[in-house]
């Protein structure tokens, strides 16, 4: 006879060190930590740096050179796909959306993650 085990799902600490001006600075734990790693994904162009996944990081650049009503569409689906990649993310939802210049958007958004709810803007250049 086969025992079935009952798994329980467990949410993993996010306890990682504070990163700041490129020096470790301490620990940080919850919300403190998920603001730093939605910041670092923002920051980081995938699959360039081997010591990340294929998952890790935003495909923007890809953007440059297209036009902007492209551009404003696929920013959501890039940060959306992006973020999301990161299981402690539930939901991504774009705020609102302003084009700076002929070059650039900024972007306002909501990121709703184990530890509750970012507000974060960031600057897309195209």
């Amino acid at each position: 006879m086969t025992e079935l085990m009952e798994i329980e799902e467990q949410t993993l600490p996010s306890l990682t060190y504070r990163i700041v001006n490129g020096r470790v600075g301490g620990l940080i734990d919850d919300q403190d930590a998920m603001r730093q790693a939605v910041e670092k994904i923002l920051r980081t162009e995938r699959f360039v740096w081997p010591i990340y996944d294929d998952q890790y990081g935003n495909d923007l650049l890809e953007l440059i050179g297209k036009s902007m009503p492209y551009a404003r569409n696929e920013v959501k689906r890039m940060l959306s796909d992006a973020l999301k990649a990161d299981d402690r993310v539930d939901e991504v939802t774009i705020d609102r959306m302003e084009q700076i210049d002929d070059n650039s958007l900024a972007v306002w958004l909501t990121v709703t993650t184990v530890s509750g709810e970012l507000n974060v803007e960031t600057e897309v250049s195209l």
